[in-house]
């Protein structure tokens, strides 16, 4: 039986030594804002980034992210401080923001997790909106992306933001 334990116990230690790396930076950059009490005001210093603000009325019911656009083979994560949640897209869908809003005011970073080999090209695109059976009744932002971080390697990075592909949204649920 001693023999049993002392296996099983090698084969969890060879598995958790074969993890990937990159899925532990993955952990690392998202639990960094959600364990960090100072990672917003800190990335709004380090990248030199205003947050968009849009205010929601008439409550969270309905309310969509809408990713619109994604480099192929990356990952992006929304990373809800407020509610301490993560969502990871992969392809383009939509999440439902009700369940990841609280009434007030949420701070929400987008940030990409897995680059899909090439660090100097990445896009992503999310929009807000409300949606009734599936198709948008409202779209905030005067339907610009809320979140959109672009880079193509072709021009000098103005802010760091634009390198990491970071950004910040705020929220306001009335």
């Amino acid at each position: 039986m001693k023999i049993k334990h002392i296996q099983n116990i090698l084969i969890i230690l060879i598995i958790i030594s074969s993890v990937n790396k990159t899925s532990f930076a993955i952990g690392k950059i998202v639990n960094y804002f959600l364990d960090n009490p100072n990672a917003w005001d800190d990335t709004k210093r380090v990248t030199r980034s205003t947050p968009t603000k849009v205010v929601i009325k008439n409550g969270m019911e309905g309310l969509v992210f809408k990713l619109t656009d994604l480099t192929p083979g990356d990952v992006v994560a929304l990373v809800f401080l407020e509610a301490k949640k993560v969502e990871k897209f992969s392809s383009e869908k939509s999440c439902d923001a009700g369940d990841k809003l609280v009434r007030g005011k949420n701070r929400i970073v987008s940030v990409i997790t897995k680059n899909h080999g090439n660090r100097k090209e990445f896009h992503y695109r999310f929009l807000l909106q409300r949606e009734m059976n599936r198709m948008p009744i409202d779209i905030f932002n005067d339907g610009d992306a809320v979140l959109e971080s672009s880079y193509d390697g072709t021009e000098p990075v103005v802010n760091m933001s634009d390198l990491s592909g970071i950004k910040l949204l705020e929220i306001e649920v009335r």
